[in-house]
């Protein structure tokens, strides 16, 4: 006889195929499948922005929504010495971005939840309203494109991220945030992973490339980025969110009866 699992009379009991009888109440029962699904991210309000995340223990995937807007870049100048690196030139310029969405991955380590080095960002010319909405590759440099097996990834590298090992996982958010549209646009992803998504969006529009067209257009309107038809990602935000959590190495979880057994005998 295979493990047996019983929920009755107020109690929860599991019988395993040695003849061995573990028993909790149905109370402390549900207290287990609560901690199960509910992240470990405490009583702090979600942050704004938020518009949908996935858990599933070790890891958790937050889907972040910034809204359109004008905003200044640090972008590479055309006569810089490097491609990327210290020696850099950068020069300030002031593009129209449509909906920005990121997709920030956490590991849990011990109590706490630590953004890995999984993250992704698309952009979107309406605000997400379902999670089988569509969104589009991100006209921009240092936002890798990464071929796997499953998709074309839209990766940010996150090697300066600042990670100071005393934030929440709302503070760590925030630097993810901060550190993707803060820092310098420069040609990293030409070079190490061989693209990005700047150079991978050449064409789809006559007013996006090169950069002085896109400032351009977006001096004469601060919505221009809403009408450009971003390159298409060909899954929806849950795929998306499938693919991360497929992508991302950890052990295979163990059945509900294992799970219980291990919970029984903490007790």
């Amino acid at each position: 006889m295979s493990d047996l699992l019983t929920i009755e009379s107020g109690k929860a009991v599991l019988t395993t195929e040695e003849g061995q009888r573990l028993e909790r109440t149905e109370e402390q029962f549900m207290a287990m499948l609560r901690n199960e699904l509910v992240p470990p991210w405490g009583a702090g309000a979600l942050p704004d922005g938020v518009k949908f995340y996935d858990w599933r223990p070790p890891l958790l995937v937050v889907v972040h929504q910034l809204p359109p807007h004008v905003r200044q870049f640090r972008w590479i100048a055309n006569d810089s010495p490097e491609p990327y690196g210290e020696g850099v030139v950068y020069r300030k310029v002031r593009l129209s971005i449509p909906y920005a969405i990121t997709f920030a991955v956490y590991a849990q380590q011990g109590a706490g939840l630590y953004l890995t080095d999984g993250n992704e960002l698309y952009f979107r010319n309406e605000p997400l309203r379902a999670l089988s909405d569509e969104v589009g590759y991100p006209a921009l440099l240092n936002i890798s494109r990464i071929p796997t097996p499953l998709r074309e990834r839209a990766w940010i590298c996150t090697q300066y991220l600042e990670r100071t090992g005393e934030d929440d996982w709302t503070g760590q958010l925030q630097h993810l945030l901060e550190h993707t549209w803060n820092g310098g646009f420069n040609l990293s992803s030409e070079n190490h992973e061989g693209a990005s998504w700047f150079g991978a969006s050449q064409g789809i529009h006559p007013d996006l490339h090169p950069v002085e067209s896109w400032e351009k257009a977006s001096l004469a309107n601060d919505a221009f980025a809403l009408g450009v038809p971003w390159k298409a990602v060909p899954l929806t935000v849950a795929e998306i969110i499938e693919a991360l959590f497929l992508e991302c190495p950890q052990a295979p979880r163990a059945s509900l009866a294992s799970r219980f057994m291990n919970f029984a005998q903490k007790g």
